[in-house]
């Protein structure tokens, strides 16, 4: 009793008190500025002391002995902008933040290890995927608690963070060594069933036969009837489109499969070619749709997904020779090269949110104010707009958009003639200048930021294989051109020495290291422009990455992600299906099949491990289309051999 009279010096050794004024903010500014990727120019004006993901900012928490408050987005999910300015603008909100944590901003696309690390995070507390997602984690990296932040709800994104922040912040404060303590061991657990999850997966014994069924099942989910195509998620079904073009091409399955896939693909196209996915004002096309039918989409795009969509279309026309197919993927192009072109001629991610979903919408008497008499009687034909509005009930069933119309190319100029009795000339000059007076309007309505354009490998390599693919299918020599240009600044722009990054800018590794989906990417498209330029050299650098690839993703005999010199979690991430677009074990599979019909094989120890038909493409193909055509090509396809004295001619075809 006698010594509890004594004055008390331990209490200097306590952490900073984190509701007490005698916290003051760790980092002295916002260090976002500068850092390539939208998803920072977004906050680096905002009045939270936000930090970059990297080893300064962790040894900072070490220091003050706080908790890191890491929020994880993407720009292919852009209602982060919004979540942000929600935090910025509510001054004790930003006051809290900064004197009791260590805030840390990290863009998931190009930091792909974290953003797969949400997908784990949200499972462990049984919520789906959603983004952004706020982390609590400790110093070294390990997270205490998290929570999805929702874009709209019944709660605002400032009472989620102030009610958990109290909860966290006062287990912190009366016991920080326990903290650690469980969640190292929660980590170290979750690192376990990481590994667990990648060498328990079940991989067919008869990938060629299994490969088949899986494309059968792809098509057995559409139904013709109500047209639509179970499992499909939200995201535009480019892999869906991919598989099955290659399918219906492939001569050594069977015919009736063939004609199925064929089949199955035009019905597709027929539902997406003129549904509002694909944008009558500017020509680009939307990453997602909201609800179950493809009339309302997702008002937000990003380059990749827009090259990649190009890439599908083109296949499509390929097989159906659907004219509508190959004008959507030329009118894409178009509005990558004016939207996303930088200076230097790479190509920028993009992604940012501009406007509200009302601002994309239109109502009949809007339109009657803009237009001529004659514009408007062309332009409700073409882009299906009603005087009651064209939402169906699934896709608006609370009736928020209340008489609102989402345009498209709902009829060709040749319908739309045929139906007013006007010809077919004047009504393209009609439609021409009123899709000029309603881009403009909308550009009003938007008003988008203007955005630092940095180059983006994944967006660049995209573009390139959507270039190459162009000309196989046109034959228009320009763009195989830019395909093999484009392809060459590429790779003086984000090669590392022997390794790649993912902007055209230096950063610390953690935030710009070519992760392995990145190198999926740059080896596609080495030798896309290799098949169209029959230039070896293309082959050859695509091997040299490869020979990378199985050097540096590669650790404890377990796929990562992420290189060790730019790891900071420490787990084993591995992007293993389809969660946001193509996976990285899809992209690896594709270009271990197509490297190896060349003669130049990956590492046999790590194509064991990307090569195999997981049993669960059988039942839920949506999510492995990339991994079924990988073993498709390798199983199914043909190699085809050429003389270097084949005539000029030849060689062109052959392209």
């Amino acid at each position: 009793m006698l010594g509890g009279c004594g004055e008390k010096e331990a209490d200097a050794e306590l952490p900073p008190e984190i509701f007490g004024d005698m916290g003051s903010s760790v980092a002295d500014e916002n260090a976002l500025k500068g850092l390539p990727g939208i998803i920072y120019s977004a906050a680096e004006s905002s009045p939270i002391h936000w930090q970059p993901w990297q080893k300064e900012s962790m040894e900072m928490a070490e220091r003050s002995q706080r908790l890191m408050l890491v929020v994880i987005a993407i720009p292919q999910q852009p209602s982060y902008a919004r979540i942000l300015a929600d935090l910025a603008a509510d001054p004790k909100t930003v006051d809290e933040i900064n004197r009791n944590y260590v805030p840390i901003l990290v863009d998931g696309d190009s930091v792909r290890e974290l953003g797969i690390l949400t997908a784990y995070l949200c499972g462990e507390i049984g919520s789906r995927v959603q983004l952004p997602l706020m982390v609590w984690m400790t110093p070294d990296c390990n997270p205490v608690a998290w929570i999805p932040l929702p874009a709209s709800g019944s709660k605002s994104v400032v009472e989620l963070f102030s009610q958990s922040h109290e909860m966290v912040g006062n287990i912190w404060v009366e016991d920080p060594a326990y903290v650690s303590l469980n969640s190292r061991m929660d980590q170290e657990n979750r690192a376990v069933r990481i590994k667990k999850r990648l060498a328990e997966r079940e991989l067919s014994e008869e990938p060629g036969a299994d490969s088949l069924r899986a494309l059968r099942q792809l098509t057995s989910l559409y139904d013709p009837v109500s047209r639509t195509f179970d499992g499909a998620g939200g995201l535009f079904p480019c892999g869906a489109i991919d598989l099955l073009s290659m399918g219906a091409r492939m001569d050594d399955i069977s015919g009736r499969l063939r004609e199925k896939c064929k089949d199955t693909l035009e019905n597709l196209l027929d539902d997406l070619l003129v549904s509002a996915m694909f944008d009558p004002l500017d020509g680009g096309v939307y990453n997602s749709r909201r609800g179950s039918t493809w009339a309302l989409p997702g008002f937000h795009r990003d380059c990749a997904t827009q090259a990649r969509v190009a890439v599908s279309l083109l296949d499509g026309y390929g097989v159906t020779g659907d004219k509508r197919a190959l004008e959507r993927a030329l009118g894409i192009l178009t509005f990558v090269e004016k939207t996303y072109r930088t200076q230097g001629g790479l190509f920028s991610l993009g992604g940012g949110r501009a406007g509200d979903t009302e601002a994309w919408l239109w109502r009949y008497e809007d339109v009657k104010d803009w237009l001529s008499e004659e514009e408007l009687s062309a332009w409700v034909l073409a882009s299906g707009v009603k005087v009651s509005g064209n939402l169906p009930s699934e896709a608006d069933p609370l009736r928020k958009f209340f008489r609102a119309n989402s345009i498209s190319f709902a009829k060709t100029a040749e319908q739309v003639s045929a139906l007013s009795g006007v010809d077919v000339k004047s009504t393209e000059a009609a439609l021409g200048s009123a899709r000029e007076k309603l881009l403009k309007v909308r550009d009003n309505r938007l008003n988008p930021p203007a955005e630092k354009r940095a180059g983006n490998a994944a967006a660049t390599f995209r573009v390139v294989s959507a270039y190459a693919t162009a000309y196989r299918i046109t034959g228009d020599e320009d763009f195989r051109e830019r395909a093999a240009s484009t392809l060459t600044k590429a790779r003086q722009s984000f090669a590392d020495g022997p390794r790649l990054r993912s902007y055209d800018r230096d950063a610390a590794p953690s935030l710009v290291a070519g992760r392995a989906f990145t190198y999926g990417l740059a080896i596609q498209a080495a030798l896309d422009v290799a098949a169209v330029t029959l230039d070896e050299s293309w082959i050859l650098w695509a091997g040299d990455l490869s020979s990378t690839v199985s050097e540096i993703f590669v650790q404890d005999d377990s796929l990562r992600e992420c290189p060790a010199g730019a790891d900071l979690t420490g787990l084993p991430v591995v992007d293993l299906e389809m969660m946001f677009g193509q996976s990285s074990m899809g992209l690896l599979s594709m270009a271990d099949s197509r490297l190896e019909a060349l003669g130049i094989p990956l590492v046999p120890s790590f194509s064991a491990r990307v090569d195999g038909l997981p049993l669960a493409a059988l039942d839920r193909p949506i999510q492995h289309t990339d991994i079924i055509q990988a073993v498709l090509m390798r199983e199914h396809g043909f190699t085809y051999v050429f003389g270097d004295d084949v005539p000029a001619e030849m060689r062109e075809a052959i392209a």
